[in-house]
């Protein structure tokens, strides 16, 4: 088949980009050259969805790894040129947005499947797998937690700061609520260590109540290393405030690569992932996790976030509309097919709460 990967040069989207070549023809488009020779490299931008579309015309997928604030325009250029369509998510409130263009994809008989990362993505698979089994919970709760040994930044650093600045919502008693983020934390016994882990936006708060129906409590936490300093920053930085004729969070990303902190180039990747679904029964409690460890150059949130669609390509999703994982993706051919990459799954019961 015929891939195009938006954001391709990135730091998920090399990931995405050296999978597909192991099956598939490639198309990288993206505002920087890709650093693969082998692959067909297009300059785009997704400000101009016309142009986008026309280049994506001719794929079977297109699979967006671009930063979260492109996804609707990425996800109309798949409209215009016909084209199913792949995304890693977008925060809460994004995931809403991208859900009102549902009817337009049915209208063309084409998907896009959205939050097709690690979290979201493999934590809807995993969901939907407990969901198979045991039915509706009470509640659902989602703990993610990480251990780096470098000073790298291996995510994007808007997300990261949206994630600080931005209220959370929390899915309480058929309603939504909202918090101020980090305001409750944990601790949480990860297979990789101890971990404490704070209360922030995130996409399957979006999705989690209607593809549940019934669950009366859903959440999201997480944190690792480096999680309180980013905090500190997003308060100086987060508003993205004009101060000396410079936006604050240009600023910070031009100082983070002039210091090489963002992604990696000689250096050896040592991040380690770890994320809990939580689902609690009356009678139970069943959790499954999963474990990213580093693979060649990337580290284990690249790693787990990249190879997620790709596997979703090549199990043929189909589908028509605007559709999460839980909703579209058989769960028990993914986590075989996830764990024959090297992803590590952990299921625990507890009975008899």
């Amino acid at each position: 088949m015929r891939i195009s990967v938006l954001g391709g040069s990135g730091l998920i989207g090399r990931v995405i980009t050296k999978e597909l070549l192991k099956e598939h023809e490639v198309q990288v488009i993206d505002i920087v050259r890709s650093a693969y020779s082998n692959v067909d490299y297009i300059y785009g931008d997704l400000n101009n969805i016309d142009d986008i579309a026309e280049k994506i015309k001719n794929s079977d997928y297109v699979i967006n790894a671009a930063q979260y604030y492109f996804n609707l325009n990425a996800m109309k250029a798949a409209l215009k040129s016909g084209v199913n369509y792949i995304d890693l998510g977008g925060l809460f409130w994004m995931t809403k947005k991208q859900l009102e263009l549902n009817k337009d994809f049915e209208r063309e008989g084409i998907l896009a499947l959205i939050g097709m990362g690690a979290e979201p993505g493999v934590t809807n698979v995993i969901a939907r797998y407990i969901y198979n089994k045991y039915g509706t919970p009470e509640a659902i709760m989602l703990r993610d937690g990480w251990i780096n040994n470098s000073e790298k930044i291996d995510w994007s650093i808007d997300t990261q700061i949206d994630e600080m600045i931005m209220d959370a919502p929390v899915f309480e008693n058929g309603e939504y609520r909202y918090y101020k983020p980090l305001s409750r934390s944990e601790e949480v016994d990860f297979s990789i260590g101890r971990i404490r882990v704070y209360l922030t936006i995130h996409s399957e708060l979006a999705t989690f109540p209607s593809s549940f129906e019934g669950v009366k409590y859903v959440d999201w936490m997480e944190g690792g290393t480096g999680f309180e300093y980013i905090a500190f920053i997003s308060k100086l930085f987060g508003e993205d405030r004009e101060v000396m004729g410079i936006k604050t969070r240009k600023y910070l990303k031009e100082v983070l690569k002039s210091k090489g902190l963002i992604g990696y180039n000689s250096e050896e990747p040592k991040e380690l992932e770890a994320c809990k679904v939580i689902f609690k029964y009356e009678d139970r409690e069943v959790t499954m996790e999963f474990v990213s460890y580093p693979k060649d150059e990337f580290d284990g949130t690249q790693y787990v976030t990249g190879i997620s669609p790709v596997i979703a390509i090549n199990m043929k999703v189909r589908g028509s509309g605007v559709l999460p994982p839980e909703k579209v993706i058989e769960s028990e051919t993914f986590l075989q097919k996830l764990k024959e990459k090297g992803i590590k799954l952990i299921y625990q019961e507890k009975v008899d709460l």
